[in-house]
């Protein structure tokens, strides 16, 4: 494919704004490149995908730096995180090329709707905070463990949560992550804040972290399927590096609550685009 000057600056725009918000909130920005490139630019959604899948990759090597330069991203979830997503993230390319994606579309947008409604309505469990003696008296153990995170700004995050389920569900992130070219962090953000009690900022950072791992395998395995429009990731890579590191700018200054409620506008957009291109696919 061949763009003319505008598309191209277009394209940088694009990876500017998506990324900024997408790493702010720990989503990666792939949700809101995707179906851009599907409505404004007439990319088969194959190609929408392979593309938007490696612009996500280099955006979250780009915010996962800086987080790891602010130490508010947990390194051992990162590194289990990422191998357990692996798997999914390429087999989700095959998936792609096999499955009729319409009623996967729907259900999932209908799941990350209620998500994203839920999220915006409880953002008070994002706050959550272990009392001192709970986490001093606690021993770690094969199916609980504790994390103690110490900021560059001199923040102290503690946590407690079950690494086991937590990692085994980035299977499914991985998989969702290649499937759809959206990057996984959507459902893995409030997965990690509400259902074990990690920290806003660091579940943010986390998952950024660990998507700028995984993604480079999916991203990968849609290159090699020739689903990677090269012309267009260029402008928009370099869009997504300015525009990560925007974002982490401005996570610095805002609350866990407020990074979740924009958390919550972006899963409830990204349904609605998924949710209207499965009906779309359904009756045609």
């Amino acid at each position: 494919m061949e763009f003319s000057l505008i598309q191209i600056f277009a394209f940088v725009i694009v990876g500017f704004f998506a990324t900024s918000y997408g790493v702010l909130v720990g989503a990666g920005g792939g949700f809101i490149i995707g179906p851009i490139l599907l409505l404004l630019f007439n990319f088969s959604p194959q190609s929408a995908v392979g593309t938007s899948i490696l612009c996500v990759s280099i955006a979250s090597l780009s915010g996962a730096f800086s987080y790891m330069k602010l130490k508010i991203v947990d390194i051992r979830s990162t590194i289990l995180f990422s191998i357990a997503a692996m798997p999914g993230a390429i087999i989700a390319v095959i998936g792609l090329e096999r499955i009729d994606s319409a009623i996967f579309n729907i259900l999932f947008a209908l799941i990350l709707f209620l998500t994203g409604i839920y999220v915006f309505w409880s953002p008070s469990k994002s706050e959550n905070k272990i009392i001192g003696d709970e986490f001093n008296n606690f021993k770690n153990s094969f199916w609980k463990t504790k994390r103690e995170i110490n900021s560059l700004s001199g923040e102290k995050y503690r946590y407690i949560f079950i690494e086991p389920i937590a990692t085994s569900v980035n299977i499914i992130f991985g998989f969702i992550s290649s499937f759809f070219g959206i990057g996984g962090g959507p459902l893995r953000t409030p997965t990690l804040v509400y259902f074990f009690n990690f920290p806003v900022k660091v579940a943010t950072a986390t998952s950024v972290a660990t998507m700028s791992v995984y993604t480079l395998f999916g991203s990968t395995a849609h290159f090699i399927s020739g689903n990677v429009v090269i012309a267009a990731v260029i402008p928009l890579g370099i869009g997504g590096i300015f525009g990560s590191q925007f974002g982490v700018i401005i996570s610095k200054r805002l609350k866990g609550r407020l990074v979740m409620k924009l958390l919550s506008f972006a899963m409830i957009a990204i349904a609605i685009s998924l949710g209207l291109e499965g009906l779309n696919n359904f009756f045609s």
